[in-house]
């Protein structure tokens, strides 16, 4: 039973005079940099498809049909009416056949980035890269690996007698002053978290006996079964990081969020010689999407087919996946990386951590002090990295040697699905925030955010300051309007210039508002609107007859 902490208030950080550590060198959970190497698949960018407004509402009315109603609710929150956006069609029939028609054959398309993943002789390739309404080409790349499984050597602690429910689990707890968000009553209760990594095994360990799973989908195998059975790859890694946030072994272990609700996608093959692909990365970002997810951890970072330039938001597929979702409400937490100790420019993050939706997470030591081995900022362009931090060395997660112990482990990794927690316990705290809120709530109310730098960003989150912020920020509320008063927004995320597109017979001019309701800009018209002068952010554009619209700012 998860009891709440009393009888002792600690200052949030000061964890020197009650903690004894042994931070003795410990295993890192850092793949070597093998040289990336090509697939076999190649992805096909598409342009816009074009559609009279019926149709492009009809279609859009179907594919809102295919999202939970939770999904659904969440997109209206950040998104406006309709809930889905052209970017979240699939291609249509006629494009996948006339691809299908060079040669090729079609892996799989993926929203939001309007692409198809193929595979074909070169000329096939070639050929279907010719079509008109294909806009670009790039081969999926991947790289043979293998996620270190060594068990470092375990640290020595003396518990604080009340608040020794949390067993192995204070320290990392204390670090982003998670027993006292619990002792206010929030422990991620009606939160639904995604988790994407290598696969899970959660019927074993004593922590995982209270998880409650939604959803199941390994994309490497395709099939429901994440488990460590007789499919390809292993489950260890994602089987440590869920921990983080879902354990709950009263007296011995207390994840951040344990009485939330779980989606899991396995997209990482850890066996050896076998290819990683950020494609299924992708695909598994919609499937949670799709089923409503407020919260998604991802521990994986991608870079071994990067350059530094490519870190800028915009280039790595992942990142430019990352936005769209981001913008549709999913709030997005994934890690740095664990090469600070590498030289420039392998120092610095991989994607999708450079994407600006994304919460990029970096680490400290449980003294608060930084982990040397957490990846660097800044992105390419320049923008702060990682947005915050949690603690990455020594933490504490289920071991996989049996069903009731719990070991150290290092890396971002790790950090990662601590901040995803604190995200939940915002939403729970505020339902109404959308993902950009939740995003600025940590950044503001953690230990660096008067000075963020590219070490530590925005600082050691406090999720109590968190969540009492987020329960005391109102929220613009967006209705949906009747099916003759729709107008899109395009692109959304947008980089300074987007579309208006009216249709239907409201025509009356739209208002720029800000995320506050503070009125920007008046008398708006279809046609492209110019926000190149307005700081990056997210914007409500729209009308009382209209309806409102969520459009997010990336400058």
């Amino acid at each position: 039973m998860l009891k709440s902490p009393k009888g002792i208030i600690l200052p949030w950080l000061t964890l020197t005079a009650v903690l004894v550590m042994n931070m003795g060198a410990v295993g890192v959970e850092s793949p070597a940099a093998p040289l990336p190497r090509p697939t076999g698949r190649t992805w096909l960018f598409l342009e816009p498809e074009q559609f009279s407004p019926g149709e492009l509402a009809a279609r859009l009315e179907e594919a809102s049909a295919q999202l939970t109603p939770r999904a659904r609710a969440r997109r209206i929150k950040n998104l406006g009416w309709p809930p889905v956006r052209q970017c979240d069609l699939p291609p249509s029939r006629e494009r996948i056949e006339a691809i299908e028609a060079t040669g090729c054959r079609v892996v799989r398309a993926l929203r939001y980035l309007n692409a198809i993943v193929v595979t074909g002789s070169n000329n096939e390739i070639e050929t279907a890269g010719n079509l008109s309404f294909v806009a670009g080409s790039r081969p999926v790349m991947a790289f043979a690996t293998e996620i270190a499984t060594n068990e470092p050597g375990l640290p020595t602690q003396s518990h604080i007698a009340d608040l020794a429910d949390y067993g192995e689990s204070l320290t990392q707890n204390l670090v982003v002053n998670i027993p006292a968000v619990h002792e206010e009553g929030y422990h991620g209760e009606a939160m639904l978290i995604g988790v994407q990594d290598t696969g899970f095994e959660t019927r074993l360990h004593r922590a995982f006996r209270a998880i409650d799973l939604i959803a199941t989908y390994d994309f490497v195998n395709g099939n429901t079964n994440v488990y460590d059975e007789e499919d390809v790859g292993s489950g260890l890694h994602g089987t440590r990081v869920l921990s983080v946030i879902a354990g709950l072994d009263s007296g011995n272990f207390i994840g951040v969020a344990p009485f939330a609700q779980f989606v899991l996608t396995k997209t990482e093959n850890t066996a050896s010689e076998t290819p990683v692909e950020e494609d299924l990365w992708v695909a598994g970002l919609w499937f949670h999407d799709s089923l409503g997810v407020d919260v998604l951890s991802s521990s994986l970072s991608y870079r071994d087919w990067h350059e530094y330039e490519d870190y800028d938001g915009m280039t790595a597929v992942t990142s430019r996946a990352a936005d769209s979702a981001f913008a549709a409400g999913i709030v997005l937490v994934n890690s740095m990386g664990n090469t600070g100790l590498a030289g420039y420019p392998e120092s610095k993050l991989g994607a999708p951590a450079d994407a600006r939706g994304v919460i990029s997470v970096g680490g400290v030591a449980a003294d608060s002090t930084r982990w040397r081995s957490a990846s660097q900022g800044p992105t390419y362009d320049g923008r702060i990295k990682p947005d915050v931090v949690a603690q990455s060395s020594m933490v504490y997660t289920v071991s996989t040697a049996d069903n009731s112990t719990y070991s150290a482990r290092s890396g971002t990794s790790f950090s990662t699905p601590i901040i995803a927690g604190v995200a939940a316990l915002v939403v729970q705290a505020n339902s109404g925030l959308t993902s950009a809120q939740v995003q600025d709530v940590l950044r503001s109310t953690s230990s660096n955010a008067d000075s963020p730098d590219t070490l530590i960003g925005y600082g050691i989150v406090n999720a109590l300051a968190a969540v009492i912020l987020a329960r005391e920020m109102s929220v613009v509320e967006s209705q949906p309007p009747d099916e003759h008063r729709l107008f899109l927004l395009y692109p959304n995320p947008t980089n300074g210039r987007v579309l208006v597109v009216r249709f239907g017979y409201d025509d009356k001019p739209l208002t720029l508002r800000g995320i506050d309701g503070r009125v920007l800009q008046d008398g708006i018209e279809a046609g492209v609107l110019d926000l190149s002068d307005y700081p990056a952010g997210s914007y409500w554009v729209g009308s009382t007859t209209a309806g409102w619209r969520r459009l997010a700012l990336l400058q």
